[in-house]
């Protein structure tokens, strides 16, 4: 019996040794090629590489996704000819990746080689920043000698460009746009944000992601200037955010033909929580707030009297290591300057305020907008899909890949797909019927509901002499009128311009209401002024208020009725 319990006891232990045996006779060069599959793997998935993805579908790449109003006339008579927007994407084979794509066209984009011609601006509070011309004769060889001067009356399209956060007209992405459209016959000029482009700030006012006055004001001075020639304005990233949020605060009232935002980031608090979600993304956020830091930095003398120079110094990379829970985000850099110089209350607040899907809805401009569902800066949840579809003068173009700003194609990675989507667009635009025309209105200021955030519109309660009503954001009657399309046309000049407001408030703007309308305050008592309060709601929101007044009141009227003629019926029986 010994022997055989000896023997049952052994046996379980000789697995053990056969494992390890044959785990130490497997060569070591097949645990690290197995390794190195297993890390190859996970990169690819984790830097979102679509290499074999292309190379399954026969390198035929994706079609282009388009959003638009079913009965959009701009789809129908624009987009519907752009052969660009209606083939299909593929990504340079060797840039199958998001992150290779938005690296390569901020290192090493090649752009072409050329020169602008500038010209400065003179802003009416002012600031000082800077226009870059680049003309079609620049790049043609047509005319040379007179390509600095444009006439008056010259009929030659104007396109507007304005770059993203931190870059101006040198950035690598403008330089393609701009020698391309300029090569289609167009003349170009890139309107530089306050500061950059070798420019030093001249005012308190620095630019921010909804800075659309000096947008505005170049606008209005390129129409005035060269009023035969037609403008059309493209945005980029955050420039395409300021283009969206203008165009929707101006709406009718832009003398803009069409307009092309590509990359926009949408929603800037979605945006902001995005790019501190994953590793990959803290490294754009991070990139993205060296290069805000350095932007403070040249300019010094006002950041650190108008914000907090303290805490814009901790966002520094010399500091990441004994600073590491300071602050190293641009919310951050957002937190101690943006916001103090630009007044606003908390980071939330900027960020709602200057987000351009809450302007979508108002844009009357044609309009195409670029995304990328790949975009590892501007992230697809942050499309306004339902707000683009609603709006006849928008179309919305998407694709699986391209990265931020880069949708290179061709194996040498030559050209920049959204750059000849643009030109096509802007192209067949231009030879329709349908351009924008500019009809003027005069608006009760400049900051409209519109200009509100989101928590700040919408139904709220009024109360007033002890009633409960409840109101909307809806402009009053008078609140906006209309004026002629006559503007005063000037000669052309081509060195500084100083420009006045042109949107000062006006006495004529703000209509008061009459006694017929709303009721003479000094007249009315409080019965009047209620009843008109509730006159202006619709009739079931009356009933309502009417049916809620008697349940909550019954019991304690009820109560006081049985009191009293509780003592009467007593006597009467009696």
């Amino acid at each position: 019996m010994d022997d055989c319990s000896e023997a049952i006891l052994e046996p379980p232990a000789i697995p053990y040794k056969l494992l390890l045996d044959t785990a130490f006779a497997i060569p070591i060069w097949k645990y690290f090629a197995g390794f190195l599959l297993f890390c190859t793997i996970l990169l690819y998935n984790f830097l979102e590489f679509h290499f074999f993805q292309d190379l399954f579908t026969g390198f035929r790449g994706d079609p282009v996704s388009l959003t638009f109003n079913p009965s959009s006339d701009i789809y129908r008579a624009v987009v519907s000819k752009c052969k660009t927007l209606h083939g299909r994407y593929l990504a340079t084979p060797w840039l199958s990746n998001p992150h290779f794509q938005t690296s390569f066209i901020n290192f090493f984009g090649r752009p072409p080689v050329f020169s602008y011609r500038r010209q400065m601006f003179h802003a009416s509070d002012g600031g000082t920043f800077a226009l870059d011309w680049l003309m079609h004769s620049d790049v043609s060889g047509v005319d040379a000698t007179n390509s600095h001067v444009i006439s008056e009356d010259d009929a030659t399209p104007i396109i507007v460009m304005i770059p993203g956060l931190t870059s101006d007209s040198a950035s690598p992405y403008m330089k393609h746009l701009v020698f391309n459209t300029a090569k289609h016959g167009w003349n170009v000029v890139v309107s530089n944000h306050r500061g950059l482009g070798g420019v030093s700030v001249t005012s308190d006012c620095f630019y921010n992601a909804g800075w659309t006055e000096d947008v505005r004001d170049v606008i209005n001075y390129l129409h005035e200037k060269y009023y035969a020639a037609p403008l059309f304005v493209v945005g980029t990233s955050i420039g395409a955010n300021i283009l969206v949020k203008y165009l929707g605060e101006d709406g009718e009232n832009v003398p803009v033909a069409g307009a092309v935002a590509v990359c926009s980031p949408w929603d800037l608090l979605i945006g902001s929580r995005f790019i501190s979600r994953k590793l990959v993304q803290k490294l754009y956020d991070r990139a993205l707030t060296i290069g805000l830091q350095g932007y403070a930095q040249l300019h010094e003398t006002r950041y650190s009297r108008l914000a907090n120079w303290e805490g814009i110094k901790k966002v520094s990379l010399l500091q990441c290591c004994v600073l590491f829970e300071q602050s190293r985000s641009i919310r951050d850099f957002d937190t101690h300057a943006t916001c103090l110089v630009g007044n606003y209350e908390t980071v939330d607040t900027y960020y709602r305020r200057c987000s351009s899907a809450a302007f979508i809805g108002q844009v009357s401009v044609p309009l195409l907008c670029i995304s990328a569902l790949d975009d590892p800066v501007c992230t697809r949840e942050a499309i306004p899909w339902d707000e683009c579809r609603a709006n006849k003068n928008v179309v919305l173009a998407t694709t699986q890949h391209g990265g931020h700003l880069a949708f290179f194609e061709g194996f040498t990675a030559s050209g920049l797909w959204w750059v000849t989507a643009v030109n096509e667009f802007l192209e067949v635009l231009y030879s329709s019927s349908y351009m924008h025309i500019q009809k003027k209105k005069e608006s009760s200021g400049p900051h409209s509901a519109l200009l509100q955030s989101s928590i700040d519109q919408g139904p709220y309660l009024n109360v007033a002499d002890g009633m409960v009503a409840a109101m909307g954001n809806e402009p009053t009657d008078g609140a906006i009128m209309e004026t002629s399309d006559e503007t005063n046309r000037t000669g052309f000049d081509t060195g500084n311009h100083e420009v006045t407001d042109p949107r000062k408030p006006d006495s004529s703007s703000f209509v008061a209401q009459t006694s017929e309308e709303g009721g003479d305050s000094k007249g009315s008592t409080v019965v009047e002024r209620c009843l008109y309060q509730i006159s202006r709601q619709n009739k079931r929101s009356i009933w309502l208020l009417a049916y809620v007044a008697i349940l909550s009141t019954w019991p304690i009227v009820g109560a006081a009725l049985g009191f009293f003629f509780k003592k009467k019926i007593k006597r009467a029986l009696q």
